[in-house]
């Protein structure tokens, strides 16, 4: 797959190494863990978990950047390197136990949708931290979203630390934040995430009028709004949908 220009997916690069080696720690690697790693960028962070993990598998989108990281990194034996976009449907199946990744901030709705559908143990992952805000956002509240929903269902996500503008390049113009998601063991299919923000597209109306116009018996207090209700609440709506 090739992309256009240096920087095509508007990847911010960790050159700051005091960050690559405290996000390595926080994965809290051994010798026995696979790991998955999405935008290999030119390779910082890759190196670093080559070195801790028992094996590392790095896809990287853009062609000229896989070429560059691909030499860079020759001597990582326990690396394979692949150019591929994990998010396409042709995309071939990954198996890992941890995944640490720098993706582009323009995929990070992409990954945590993708990671719901795989079976691993821990994530750690650099997202801007206004979409953070999003993950963990509460009922009633500005951030909530359906993305907020089902990453509450699907995963424990945890605030781990906050990375300054300095430590990329190019410097975002935004604040960054380390995540960590644990899998809650629950999963969801593809028609009640797409119900999920079906019911959001209708998140200030009162859930009462919402389940009259979709024909759902609910036992719920109906004077609430859909933007008002559990994560729990909201994927049971939306699992009566497809019922």
């Amino acid at each position: 797959m090739r992309t256009t220009g240096p920087n095509s997916l508007g990847q911010h690069f960790l050159t700051d190494w005091s960050v690559v080696e405290r996000i390595v720690q926080e994965a809290d690697l051994t010798k026995s863990d696979h790991v998955l790693e999405i935008g290999s960028g030119d390779g910082t962070l890759t190196s670093e978990l080559c070195r801790t993990a028992g094996q590392v598998t790095s896809l990287e989108i853009d062609i000229t950047k896989f070429e560059i990281t691909k030499n860079r990194l020759r001597h990582c034996r326990n690396l394979k390197l692949v150019n591929a976009n994990p998010f396409s449907p042709d995309s071939p199946c990954f198996e890992f136990d941890v995944f640490v990744s720098n993706i582009p901030y323009s995929r990070s709705k992409d990954t945590i949708l993708w990671l719901t559908k795989h079976e691993f143990d821990r994530a750690l992952i650099l997202v801007q931290k206004e979409f953070a805000r999003k993950l963990i956002s509460a009922p009633d509240s500005r951030d909530y979203r359906t993305i907020s929903v089902i990453s509450d269902y699907c995963f424990s996500i945890t605030e781990l630390f906050e990375v300054p503008r300095t430590s990329f390049d190019p410097p975002p113009s935004i604040q960054s934040q380390l995540i960590k998601l644990v899998p809650s063991g629950r999963q969801l299919t593809d028609d009640v995430k797409r119900n999920v923000a079906i019911l959001f597209s209708q998140r200030r109306r009162k859930i009462s009028k919402v389940a009259s116009k979709l024909g759902l018996q609910i036992e719920l207090d109906s004077t609430k709004r859909v933007s008002q209700l559990s994560p729990l609440e909201i994927v049971n709506m939306a699992t009566n949908m497809s019922a």
